[in-house]
């Protein structure tokens, strides 16, 4: 299936998947999803396309309650940032302009796993260094399952001394892309 996937960040985050030139708009609060389209067609794939990137995420409904799902609740605790060991090197600073004083710290969740004892960020080190320029002192969590790789990412970034998130490095778009997919070819997870 042909889809597309668009962040935007205005206090609450907005996403907006494209499934075959068909938009659907999911505006996140907490752990709920208001969803937006004009047709239905491929609402449940846009929804299981959303869970693979939220998965905390677990009542999806429109505005006027036509569209309803649920599934388990996802159990989510808080979090003092500076015990979470980042994954990743480096930030992208464009993406963190766009994302910088326009999220609500209460609507942030950010995956995490434990990982010999630590709690490991997995995704979203973006948001997590953008709330910790912004003096937050704690964020939402929830455990989620983690890569083979992921082990390997955090040994290594222990090694070049990241362990907490204000240790990454800023870095503009084209050299974040850059390095981290010439990080993640060495480790066989995109093609050349």
């Amino acid at each position: 299936m042909d889809y597309k996937i668009d962040y935007l960040y205005d206090n609450n985050e907005k996403i907006i998947i494209t499934i075959n030139k068909i938009k659907y708009e999911f505006i996140i609060n907490n752990q709920e999803a208001i969803v937006s389209f004009n047709d239905n067609k491929y609402i449940l794939d846009a929804v299981e396309i959303l869970r693979k990137e939220k998965s905390y995420i677990y009542k999806f409904h429109s505005k006027d309650n036509s569209f309803f799902q649920e599934f388990d609740y996802v159990y989510t605790f808080k979090l003092p940032i500076n015990i979470i060991q980042p994954s990743k090197f480096f930030i992208d600073k464009d993406l963190l302009e766009k994302i910088d004083d326009k999220i609500d710290e209460n609507n942030v969740y950010l995956p995490v796993a434990i990982i010999n004892d630590e709690y490991v960020l997995l995704d979203g080190h973006t948001l997590l260094y953008s709330l910790n320029q912004n003096y937050v002192k704690m964020v939402n969590v929830y455990i989620s399952d983690y890569k083979e790789y992921i082990p390997d990412f955090v040994y290594i970034a222990k090694e070049n001394n990241i362990k907490s998130i204000d240790k990454l490095d800023l870095v503009n778009h084209d050299d974040y892309n850059k390095y981290w997919n010439e990080f993640l070819k060495q480790f066989n997870i995109i093609d050349d």
